[in-house]
């Protein structure tokens, strides 16, 4: 995959997410993806992570802000919304980085931060 066709990915990955298209995801993630922040492997734990996401705050979006492609791997930086932030606070992000493997996402490393701005 070129750099285009993985950053093309990563967007749809967060378009499926966003619109709570799970059948979608069975064709962005490997059947056997490994989301390393949540210690779960298989589609159908990352389908009942994205469903479970919306339970409190069935609003919450994400919004990808950056997206740096190295190899087979893209960074992401991604900002959550539709979450109670503190006033004047910036809303949370999460900091990702994609492993791609034969055209979908193989394993996800995530960690998830407020972005604190002076």
């Amino acid at each position: 995959m070129t750099a285009a066709d993985i950053r093309t990915l990563v967007y749809r990955v967060y378009e499926a997410i966003n619109t709570k298209n799970i059948a979608a995801l069975e064709e962005l993630f490997d059947p056997h993806v490994i989301r390393h922040a949540a210690g779960e492997t298989g589609i159908e734990n990352a389908k009942n992570a994205v469903m479970s996401t919306f339970t409190t705050f069935p609003h919450k979006r994400f919004v990808v802000e950056d997206v740096l492609v190295e190899g087979n791997k893209a960074a992401l930086r991604v900002t959550i919304h539709g979450v109670p932030v503190e006033r004047g606070q910036p809303q949370p992000i999460i900091i990702e980085i994609f492993r791609i493997k034969n055209g979908r996402v193989a394993e996800v490393g995530a960690g998830t931060l407020r972005r604190y701005e002076s």
